[in-house]
């Protein structure tokens, strides 16, 4: 078979079923027939409708072998409805040459033609059953019109007949052919068109489908599904991403092993009337990923009912609000931060002015006065005490009113190194700790204060180092960061990352040590991390804290570059 023939086939599968199935038919009722025949013949009668003779059983097995050759020729056949029609052409044929074997006006057999116009009509519709009721009445009167003339005696008949009973009787049949002509069509063209509403019915409901499938799997927010027993029965591609991450198929994870407050939620809601949750409510839980990152999601859940109105399940509707509450957690610590700098601006500046009448008068007194050797001791103490409340109080004003931010185009790898080469040179470095760099820095322009960038920078070498003690290793990276959706609101970042393998933050602390006056080193003041914070902010920049305790800590800042500040103007 050839590719032509291939595709012919299985562009049209329904209409070489078609085909198949009326081979199939005419097996049927020749079997049916010679069977009714070699039951007569073993019953020694005669006589079936017809005088039984030799010459009707050559012709049933002469219309065997036409079906044979059908089938053997079948794959070979490129056009199927000519193939049809030209079978039943032939079947109108061979019916006629059944009604001549079997006595003509004489023979029952011209109702067979009642098959061929309800096969003409179930493939050709009403055009074919006309056409097949027409050829029947040609066929059957061109044999009665022979007949009558006695142009050739039909087998098995006895005697002559009148124009009268030939015409009768092809008035009869030609009603009885058109009649059954109009009624198959009629029943078919109903069936083809209810056969083309139901394909058009499934198309629009396979679109309807998918279009809800694509509306659901586009949706921002995760959405599953779960039965009584919180198994998962289906959830949309942003749940798999929140939940599963790294792909792992999560289904056979019970729902409330992954919240743990949904199983008081849900048995609150099987105790209830539904009704009681006709009101939009809406939970927050924490979530543990599989890669240990910890995620705030925001839910809603509602019931999932049976077309009877059963409850069967839940649904539920979910977002990683985890930036919102970071959000939230910045704006309480700007207010926060906000009223304390207004008081303490004031305390500030109060107890630095008696502080440095103080300090002088004890220097003039030490320079006046002969001292013993204790009392030296105890000026000493007083004096670099005194020092010492006024560098807090100098750290306090930064945080408090910090100077006028002065930006300038700078390029961030200078600053940066030439504040590590400070700082490996200050007495705060000791020998045990190494500095290591994985990349070169890059050369990054980027719109800022630099002595305040530098501050940035001191504090938080100084922190890590003092994290460590005598030994450990500061990591150092510099690079140029995209972030958001490509070719829409991406925002072009530097970000530096400083990382320790200190003793680490505990969860608890990680979300107040940016707070004013929170340490937890001896001596320390509080204050500068705080103001790190704040020269970022006041630079539209983000730090961020990533720490584990035992390991080590990172902090990470992200200034916007040159670029994006031109951007946005």
């Amino acid at each position: 078979m050839n590719s032509g023939e291939t595709i012919s086939h299985e562009s049209d599968p329904k209409r070489l079923k078609g085909v198949k199935g009326l081979m199939l038919g005419r097996v049927i009722i020749l079997t049916v027939l010679l069977a009714i025949t070699f039951l007569f013949q073993i019953s020694e009668k005669r006589y079936l409708f017809i005088t039984l003779t030799n010459a009707f059983y050559y012709y049933i097995g002469f219309f065997y072998l036409v079906t044979i050759l059908y089938a053997l020729y079948l794959k070979k056949i490129i056009d199927l409805n000519r193939f049809l029609m030209f079978q039943i052409v032939i079947d109108h044929l061979c019916i006629a040459g059944l009604i001549y074997f079997t006595g003509g006006k004489e023979s029952f057999f011209p109702l067979a033609y009642f098959f061929t116009i309800i096969g003409s009509s179930i493939f050709f519709y009403r055009r074919g059953a006309l056409f097949s009721a027409f050829f029947s009445t040609f066929l059957y009167g061109l044999l009665l019109l022979f007949q009558l003339y006695q142009w050739f005696s039909p087998l098995g008949l006895s005697q002559p007949h009148e124009a009268s009973q030939i015409f009768y009787s092809l008035i009869i049949y030609l009603a009885s052919f058109f009649i059954v002509a109009f009624l198959s069509s009629f029943i078919t063209e109903e069936l083809r068109k209810k056969g083309k509403e139901l394909i058009q019915k499934q198309v629009d409901y396979h679109q309807l489908e998918t279009f809800n499938r694509n509306v659901i799997q586009s949706l921002d927010s995760g959405l599953l599904t779960v039965d009584l027993e919180g198994k998962i029965n289906f959830l949309n591609r942003t749940a798999e991403r929140i939940l599963s991450p790294n792909g792992k198929d999560i289904r056979e994870v019970s729902i409330y092993t992954l919240f743990p407050t949904l199983n008081q939620i849900t048995g609150k809601m099987m105790k209830h009337p539904f009704d009681s949750f006709s009101d939009y409510q809406r939970y927050e839980t924490q979530f543990i990923d599989p890669e240990g990152r910890k995620i705030y999601l925001g839910f809603s859940i509602s019931p999932l009912t049976s077309p009877d109105g059963s409850l069967i399940g839940h649904t539920l509707i979910f977002q990683d609000i985890t930036r919102f509450k970071e959000m939230e957690e910045q704006m309480k610590r700007l207010d926060k931060m906000s009223a304390i700098n207004q008081l303490a601006a004031g305390m500030a500046h109060e107890i630095r002015n008696p502080l440095t009448s103080l300090s002088g008068s004890i220097q003039m007194l030490k320079s006046e006065l002969s001292l013993e050797a204790h009392q030296e001791r105890l000026m000493a103490i007083i004096l670099r005490e005194s020092e010492r409340l006024n560098a807090l109080i100098t750290d306090f004003l930064l945080y408090a009113q910090p100077p006028k931010t002065n930006r300038e185009v700078w390029n961030i790898r200078n600053l940066l190194e030439e504040t590590l080469e400070l700082f490996t040179h200050s007495p705060e470095y000791p020998e045990g700790i190494l500095i290591r760099t994985p990349s070169p820095f890059q050369e990054i322009q980027i719109l800022v204060d630099p002595d305040q960038l530098k501050q940035v920078f001191w504090n938080l070498l100084r922190n890590a180092v003092q994290s460590m003690g005598e030994r450990g290793v500061l990591t150092v990276l510099l690079e140029n960061k995209v972030d958001g959706i490509p070719q829409r609101n991406e925002r072009e970042w530097m970000q530096l990352s400083i990382s320790d393998t200190g003793k680490g933050i505990a969860p608890l602390e990680k979300e107040k040590i940016f707070e004013p006056f929170y340490t937890t080193k001896d001596g320390g003041t509080g204050l500068g991390l705080s103001i790190v914070h704040k020269i970022v902010e006041n630079h539209n920049g983000v730090i961020k804290v990533k720490s584990e305790v035992g390991t080590g800590t990172t902090f990470t800042i992200l200034l916007p570059t040159l670029q994006e500040e031109k951007r946005e103007c």
